[in-house]
């Protein structure tokens, strides 16, 4: 199998296990909707519908139709380059974009005004990186910041990213409140975890007494259940696309750079140990830094404790 094939099943492979973890957030969202109907009545079922469609309807737009740059940018908090900035970050980008069938035109690019190493890659093609990495990071490694963030963009479908977002939109708020209420407790510190957890299964718990009478116990256990399984199935959603993102920029030739700048970052921030590491090593949408740096090892040949130069 020639690489451009191995490439191929790799992308479909890729979308398949996407689309297989995307189920549990399509699935609740729909439930949510039947239960509604169930409690509340068709009526504010159809109320409750038409504000989900609407809001798909203006993101779509928002987002993919007709882009407003500007306003996106606004809404994240990102700003345009100024003076040397944007010296630095266009002739990065044109190196990034430099390779046989990338068209870095369709991108725009923006600064997130912060003092930590940090990218993004917002709706409407929008690749932002922070301040401090355009005057600090060497150009090499600000390339390689720049090509996984391209890869966010270029490695997955944007209209499927916002079908997901769209379709998870009644399960978030739902969760959104839920976790309203356990926000009070985060003074408590490490105990806030456990508080939080037990407080989320009494939540669980009195979600499906209220509902076995009205919509039946199957209905109330699988309501139930997606509750407890979709932020696991959407946290591996996102970790999987930051994986992909990392290979997409080792293949243009970063690895070892972008290994660099993972353990920068790794340096700055101190690794959560105990509950917390367990929780978001199940709940966090990014992968922890030594899985990535041992990803581009393995896949890559990079990563190790080998440098591409000096330390910044």
């Amino acid at each position: 199998m020639s690489a451009t094939s191995d490439d191929r099943f790799r992308n479909a492979l890729s979308r398949w296990v996407t689309a297989v973890l995307a189920v549990p957030t399509v699935a609740l969202s729909a439930l949510l909707v039947f239960v509604v109907e169930r409690c509340a009545g068709p009526w504010v079922a159809v109320v409750l519908g038409g504000i989900w469609v609407f809001a798909g309807v203006v993101l779509f737009d928002a987002a993919w139709f007709t882009p407003n740059r500007q306003s996106w940018a606004a809404f994240y908090g990102f700003r345009k380059a100024i003076g040397r900035e944007s010296e630095i970050l266009t002739a990065a980008w044109e190196n990034v974009t430099r390779a046989p069938g990338l068209d870095g035109w369709p991108y725009s690019l923006w600064v997130q005004q912060s003092a930590s190493l940090n990218a993004y890659a917002a709706p409407t093609r929008i690749v932002a990186v922070t301040s401090w990495a355009i005057v600090t990071l060497r150009p090499r490694r600000l390339e390689a910041v720049l090509a996984h963030e391209l890869g966010h963009h270029v490695a997955g479908d944007q209209r499927l990213r916002l079908l997901a977002a769209w379709s998870a939109i009644p399960g978030t708020v739902v969760k959104r409140l839920a976790a309203a209420a356990g926000r009070p407790f985060g003074a408590l510190g490490r105990a806030a975890i456990v508080i939080r957890f037990v407080l989320a299964l009494g939540l669980l718990t009195t979600l499906y007494f209220v509902l076995a009478d009205t919509t039946g116990r199957p209905v109330a256990v699988s309501l139930c259940a997606l509750f407890a399984v979709e932020p696991l199935t959407a946290a591996a959603r996102s970790r999987r696309a930051e994986f992909a993102a990392d290979r997409f920029a080792a293949d243009l030739g970063y690895g070892r750079d972008l290994a660099v700048a993972l353990r920068r970052w790794q340096r700055d921030y101190s690794p959560p140990t105990g509950l917390l590491a367990v929780r978001l090593r199940w709940y966090g949408g990014h992968p922890p830094i030594a899985d990535r740096l041992r990803a581009l090892r393995t896949q890559h040949g990079h990563g190790g404790s080998g440098r591409s130069g000096p330390p910044d």
